[in-house]
């Protein structure tokens, strides 16, 4: 009895290579032609004939109804695709197949869907999707959504240009840098004084105005012609990646990377201030990260500031590594109780979850190990408003039987594998000082934590804090290991703060704090406050760390505030 196998085409393999790398890769760093051969040419001595390889890539291209022509990927699947694969920490994954065969929680495919109409303002129809879940679907399931801002309700203008990777280098490798400019139509003929948004990360993304206008921004606009800045490594700047470092030693990785903090964000926002936009001065708003970015942006170019707002982010000058993740442990530990509080009844059933992770190879659908330590992570969501109530909703469903239930093991997979830039993860060398390597300071500070140790009950759940386990355990992480050590024992910072500076400053700084912050602790910001001169801070008992930026009418009442002054 015969068998037909179907052999892959050169088609198929263009596809497929042009999917995998529109998953890791910017659109215009995906290579445009792929040329087939049987071996590589070589010479005499063996090594590969890299002049015979430059002529064929000088060949003429295919006609073009042959495969290795195909068009380059399309934008927009690619932004779906690469959604997905940080999601699911895969190297690749095809567009056409089911996304629940593939793991893709119910939470991850809501946050793509969002992201979506985000950048399209349109949004995918969920019955649909649902009867038929594929990345390409979401795409073809789309349609302009309901209520989404109309596009003449503000302008939007983008810029792009290009930055050195080391500033103090401008003759050596450069990246692109993305930021848009927004006003109100009615306005846009008006003489308004421009502000910076400093978005918190690292590693994020600043929202596409012409799809949806968050609350905060609303209520800039009615003052401000608003820049917003997507922060070297991230959104759609130029994305720090696997292929950043790829094939770089860890002292050579670690050279690029260090370049990648507030400083060299701050040089990129004054090449935009003075080349790009060409304006003499602007006023700063820093959410969380951005706070910290504001504060050093303060210490440089201070006469370039009208003055500045922010938002659970005044920490930096005088807060170390051991500082603030001393407090972070602390605010911790009262989440913790405060989950435990609320509700008793979990504790019965962590217990049972964590004994099972411990005794049994349980595997996420991503193929990663779920570690006691990685369930540990679901606490990341205690410092954001009803975040305690969705890891009590996700610790109620965790069992099927005896075994840990397939929708509860997908939603963990979601819930602690943060999609976005792996500067997030690396962010604790953010806070390196000169001299002072930051070793791995959560790792040895919650290592003495008896509240934390894998026996102690009730068992505690992580805040925003990383650790090496986690560049072994997660598959996406995992090329940056090596330059993650490297980057924990570097002392060779410098100094992202001038303290003198801001003890004399003058320029008007409004900040507000939310009192049980998990992520910027009130302690900390209170000690920054007061080594600042100029400086206003409210501390709110109403707020949660993102809290304010969702009130439009608070962030009104500040701006005033701040013009008032």
């Amino acid at each position: 009895m015969g068998e037909h196998i179907e052999r892959e085409t050169t088609a198929d393999v263009t596809a497929r290579l042009r999917a995998h790398l529109a998953s890791a890769l910017p659109p215009e760093a995906v290579p445009a032609r792929f040329v087939f051969v049987d071996t590589l040419p070589v010479l005499p001595n063996g090594k590969t004939d890299r002049a015979a390889l430059e002529r064929l890539a000088a060949e003429p291209a295919p006609a073009p109804d042959q495969p290795v022509a195909d068009a380059p990927p399309d934008d927009d699947l690619a932004f779906l695709l690469r959604l997905f694969t940080s999601g699911l920490a895969q190297a690749r994954i095809d567009p056409d197949e089911d996304l629940a065969l593939l793991g893709v929680t119910s939470l991850l495919l809501t946050k793509a869907c969002a992201a979506w109409t985000d950048r399209t303002g349109r949004a995918v129809d969920g019955e649909r999707l649902r009867r038929s879940p594929t990345v390409r679907n979401i795409l073809a399931f789309s349609s302009p959504a309901d209520g989404a801002p109309e596009h003449g309700e503000v302008v939007v203008e983008e810029h792009r240009f290009d930055v050195p990777v080391d500033h103090d280098d401008p003759a050596g490798p450069s990246i692109e840098v993305f930021a848009q400019t927004v006003v109100r139509r009615a306005a846009a003929d008006r003489h308004l004084p421009y502000l910076l948004f400093l978005q918190g990360g690292p590693g994020g993304q600043c929202t596409d105005p012409r799809n949806r206008i968050p609350a905060w921004l609303d209520a800039a606009l009615d003052r401000y012609r608003v820049v917003l800045l997507d922060q070297r490594g991230g959104g759609r700047s130029s994305p720090v990646t696997a292929g950043t470092i790829a094939g770089l030693s860890p002292a050579a990785a670690l050279d690029r990377l260090r370049c990648y903090r507030a400083d060299s964000i701050v040089k990129d926002a004054e090449f935009l201030r003075e080349h790009v936009l060409r304006i003499p001065d602007w006023t700063l708003f820093g959410e969380s990260y951005g706070g910290s970015i504001a504060l050093t942006y303060l210490s440089r170019f201070p006469h370039r500031i009208d003055r500045v707002f922010v938002s659970s982010g005044l920490l930096g000058p005088v807060t170390t590594a051991e500082d603030l993740l001393s407090d972070t442990l602390v605010m911790s530990r009262r989440k913790n109780a405060e989950y435990y509080r609320r509700y008793p009844e979990d504790a019965e059933t962590i217990d049972r979850i964590v004994e099972h992770l411990d005794g049994h190879e349980v595997l996420l659908p991503t193929g990663e190990r779920l570690s006691p330590e990685r369930f540990r992570f679901l606490g990341l969501k205690f410092g954001f408003a009803n975040g305690m109530a969705a890891v009590h909703d996700l610790v109620r469903s965790a069992w099927d039987g005896d075994e840990l239930a397939d929708g509860f093991l997908k939603a963990v997979a979601a819930a602690t594998y943060l999609v976005g830039s792996p500067l997030f993860y690396l962010q604790e060398y953010t806070y390196g000082r000169p001299g002072c390597a930051t070793g791995w300071t959560a790792d040895r500070l919650y290592a003495r934590e008896p509240a934390f140790a894998s026996r102690a009950r009730p068992f505690h759940f992580y805040g925003e804090v990383f650790f090496p386990w986690m560049f072994r355990q997660y598959a996406a992480l995992a090329p940056f290991a090596e330059v993650a050590e490297a980057l924990a024992r570097y002392t060779g910072w410098t100094s992202l703060y001038d303290l003198e500076q801001l003890e004399r400053n003058t320029v008007p700084v409004h900040a507000v704090a939310a009192a049980g912050d998990l992520y910027f602790p009130a302690t900390q910001q209170v000690r920054t406050a007061q080594r600042i001169g100029s400086c206003w801070l409210l501390l709110s008992a109403d707020y949660s760390h993102e809290g304010l930026m969702n009130d439009r009418e608070g962030v009104a009442r500040l701006l005033a505030f701040g013009a008032a002054r």
